[in-house]
């Protein structure tokens, strides 16, 4: 069973170089598997009164598996960069030299891409999946990955989505959403320590789940 942990933001230097970061393939498969191994929804017991650990129409969030292999391309360096809805599919195939094109959830169409945006103690890794209709909008966004520090995510999606903090019965849990229309997210983030934090490791003390759903104009 998941472990309940005080999450707490601790200051660290990040422990990896730029290059053993983005090159070393035995890092990218530990923080694989300590990701989507710990954050399935098999091995995870959900605390009662939260949303669950999925999208908003049920199913269950990405994991790394489709990600997985050497973090080719230039690293992201803003997120703004990629969380955005004026974004196609052409862009994205063109922004990652390897693209998971064959995913889809009821009519939309996933691209999902591995993401570092470096090695501060603020940065993510994990897998970043952009879901468009069938013309071609950009509908919805999910990221699923580690990070040490989310301060950084936390800011952007609460200036730039209007997301808010929801307090919760579970003290290890951080969670900012938006109020869907009959009460339910309909996008949401959530932040958790990892099953089992390692000094060494400063960059994946936390779990991230984030969903965006395309805002409506108002």
């Amino acid at each position: 069973m998941f472990k309940k942990a005080m999450l707490v933001f601790v200051p660290v230097l990040a422990a990896l170089s730029p290059m053993a970061f983005f090159s070393a393939p035995g890092w990218w498969s530990k923080m694989t598997a300590s990701v989507s191994g710990a954050t399935s929804a098999e091995n995870v017991d959900e605390p009662a009164g939260l949303v669950p650990w999925t999208s908003p129409d049920g199913t269950d969030l990405p994991t790394l598996g489709d990600a997985q292999g050497p973090l080719e391309g230039a690293p992201v360096q803003e997120l703004e960069e990629v969380l955005r809805f004026d974004l196609t599919p052409d862009w994205v195939v063109r922004r990652w030299p390897r693209v998971s094109a064959g995913l889809s959830y009821l009519e939309l169409q996933g691209y999902r891409v591995p993401l570092v945006t470096g090695t501060a103690e603020d940065d993510l890794a994990g897998a970043l999946t952009y879901y468009f209709t069938p013309r071609q909008q950009l509908q919805r966004i999910t990221f699923h990955g580690a990070t040490g520090n989310a301060r950084k995510l936390v800011d952007l999606v609460t200036s730039r989505f209007g997301f808010a903090r929801r307090l919760t019965n579970d003290a290890s849990v951080f969670l900012y959403q938006i109020p869907g229309q009959d009460g339910r997210a309909a996008s949401f983030l959530w932040i958790r320590p990892a099953r089992v934090v390692k000094a060494d490791e400063p960059n994946q003390r936390f779990q991230v789940a984030l969903v965006v759903e395309r805002p409506i104009k108002r």
